[in-house]
């Protein structure tokens, strides 16, 4: 399938991409670049799938607060929870995804996404909320005027999506998300639980995690106002979104390996270097979405 923002990009150019990341691992199995990389994934991850959301926290403090598990008392309670819950949830799902050992070149085959990991995930991201973390809503919802499906239908829709079965890994990811979403199973957590599956998925298929920024929180929701016209399109647009990310991480994470080299764990912390969202011979992690259509 391909990106029609991006030509250049399709499934098979992905794949090819993730083909050379592996290879330039296998010489260098105890990456400092790489667990570093990681880290300053995870504070710009947990800012933008809380931005979109509305939480307030900037991405420096979203950062001090996971460092030094300390809340910030010129934010709201919730809001700290929030930065905490989907810290413990990323934690959870790297643990699911075997990627405490990213550096492997060969990963072990893993079990299909279960409804236990789904609700493991959202205990996770709404562990302040005992009365609701985990468990599948017992009220309707609405989102904007939208009024979602009734609550006596959740249980009956995830096992259907859980069975979602596509040859192309990021068109089911892509399709699982919007379906996902539109079941809303839960009170509250729905769009960070759902960031978060897209993430498993990938991290299961040997690819890198996305970060959809805030900053294109207008791209992404087009996705599923186009979902809702027709499903195809909005099924296009999300993969294009996705592949556009997963593209952007491998290119970045390759070039920031190939730039640094071996260096080591002590020097990877003392020294300035090319690391994630910094440019790397020309290459800017920023999003640059001008071909959007």
């Amino acid at each position: 399938m391909k990106n029609t923002w991006y030509p250049d990009i399709d499934t098979e150019t992905l794949t090819a991409l993730k083909k050379d990341y592996l290879n330039l691992m296998r010489n260098r199995p105890h990456s400092a670049i790489v667990q570093r990389y990681f880290d300053d994934f995870r504070s710009a991850y947990v800012y933008n799938t809380n931005a979109i959301e509305g939480n307030p926290i900037t991405h420096a403090d979203t950062a001090y607060i996971i460092n030094s598990n300390t809340f910030l008392e010129n934010y709201s309670a919730i809001h700290n929870m929030e930065v905490v819950g989907s810290n413990k949830a990323w934690d959870y799902v790297l643990t699911q995804a075997a990627w405490a050992s990213s550096s492997r070149s060969e990963r072990p085959a893993l079990p299909p996404l279960t409804m236990e990991t789904v609700l493991n995930i959202h205990k996770r991201v709404l562990f302040f909320d005992e009365e609701n973390s985990g468990i599948f809503r017992k009220s309707p919802v609405y989102v904007g005027e939208k009024q979602m499906p009734d609550a006596e239908r959740i249980a009956e829709g995830m096992a259907s999506l859980l069975k979602l079965n596509e040859e192309d890994p990021f068109r089911r990811i892509a399709h699982f998300h919007l379906s996902f979403e539109n079941l809303h199973p839960f009170i509250d957590g729905n769009g960070r639980t759902g960031r978060m599956l897209i993430n498993l998925q990938l991290l299961q298929e040997g690819f890198l995690p996305i970060n959809i920024k805030y900053n294109a929180v207008g791209r992404y929701y087009r996705c599923f106002r186009q979902y809702d016209i027709a499903r195809e399109k909005g099924i296009q647009e999300m993969f294009n979104l996705i592949t556009k990310y997963e593209h952007d991480e491998l290119t970045a994470l390759m070039q920031a390996i190939r730039v640094n080299g071996h260096m080591s764990a002590e020097k990877a912390v003392e020294q300035d270097y090319v690391g994630y969202g910094e440019q790397v011979d020309g290459y800017d992690n920023d999003d640059d979405w001008e071909n959007e259509v």
